[in-house]
């Protein structure tokens, strides 16, 4: 690995979610011009080990865990370069795997990994290391959840945002993330639905003016310094989670905060980021607010 940039961390484990996140991993650091680093993770606990009839273990068996994890992540950086990855490198750490990715998190422009496929009826099941790290990581994560739309249909990246200054965190990733992958880019602000109407026993009345206001406001300086990206602010009339869900199918990546308040309806993003990770069929980036 060369250079000064930071590296786009990838979580790997020979998994089809590990090859759908590896792909991801390198089409975003050949886009930002970033090294790629591959995690591999994994845990040998000698007093699992049957004890021997003899008394000393011999130091070839001691080393071979390391030895098997060690060929695994030769395979998956040969892998990665026959995808096309350029400046990559990879590195087996005996540990938890989300103590491993975090710890490598730290010192990384993003943080890579899979997800469990999906089940029936689009439901699926996140896997505790996704969640774990996307809750937790000091970097933003990114959690493939299915394939990103293609960028020649018009899939673009959805960005989640609230009434908070801590949307700006989450614009600024979404805009450098469009600017650098050539989407468009759909700012979403979820007001809460009537539920009156919901229930069609009075018209669904338009948000209040300062929802939509607040959302010109908040895009302005970000269309300033990214004049390149296409612009689609959009106030929907959802809960958060229901409506980023469908706002992002077949979309290029949905990003969202991690956590804060929500100042126009009081909703935690934190509730949002995690239903939206469950549910989403695209890629997710959960962006650190705080």
């Amino acid at each position: 690995m060369t250079g000064t940039q930071l590296p786009v961390v990838v979580g790997v484990d020979g998994s089809p979610g590990s090859e759908a996140a590896l792909r991801w991993a390198i089409a975003d650091a050949k886009a930002r011009s970033a090294p790629l680093r591959l995690v591999h993770a994994y845990r040998w606990d000698p007093a699992a080990t049957p004890t021997p009839l003899y008394r000393h273990v011999p130091e070839a068996d001691l080393q071979m865990p390391r030895h098997i994890a060690e060929q695994a992540v030769d395979g998956l950086v040969a892998r990665a370069t026959e995808l096309g990855a350029t400046d990559v490198d990879g590195v087996a750490i005996d540990s938890d795997p989300v103590d491993a990715l975090l710890s490598n998190a730290r010192f990384a422009c993003e943080l890579v990994v899979g997800s469990r496929h999906l089940k029936a009826l689009r439901s699926t099941v996140l896997g505790s290391v996704g969640a774990a790290v996307a809750a937790r990581a000091e970097s933003p994560v990114v959690v493939v959840r299915g394939p990103a739309g293609l960028a020649e249909e018009g899939a673009g990246v959805v960005v989640g945002i609230d009434g908070s200054k801590r949307s700006q965190a989450v614009l600024e990733f979404g805009f450098e993330y469009a600017s650098r992958s050539n989407v468009p880019l759909r700012a979403v602000l979820c007001w809460y639905p009537d539920l009156l109407a919901s229930m069609s026993w009075r018209a669904d009345p338009p948000p209040p003016e300062q929802v939509d206001a607040w959302l010109a406001d908040a895009l302005t300086n970000w269309r300033q310094k990214f004049p390149d990206v296409v612009v689609h602010p959009e106030v929907i009339r959802e809960h958060p989670i229901g409506g980023l869900v469908l706002a992002s199918t077949a979309q290029h990546l949905l990003v969202v905060g991690s956590h804060g308040h929500h100042a126009l309806t009081g909703t935690l993003l934190g509730s949002v980021s995690q239903g939206v990770l469950h549910r989403a069929t695209c890629p997710v980036a959960v962006v650190r607010t705080m």
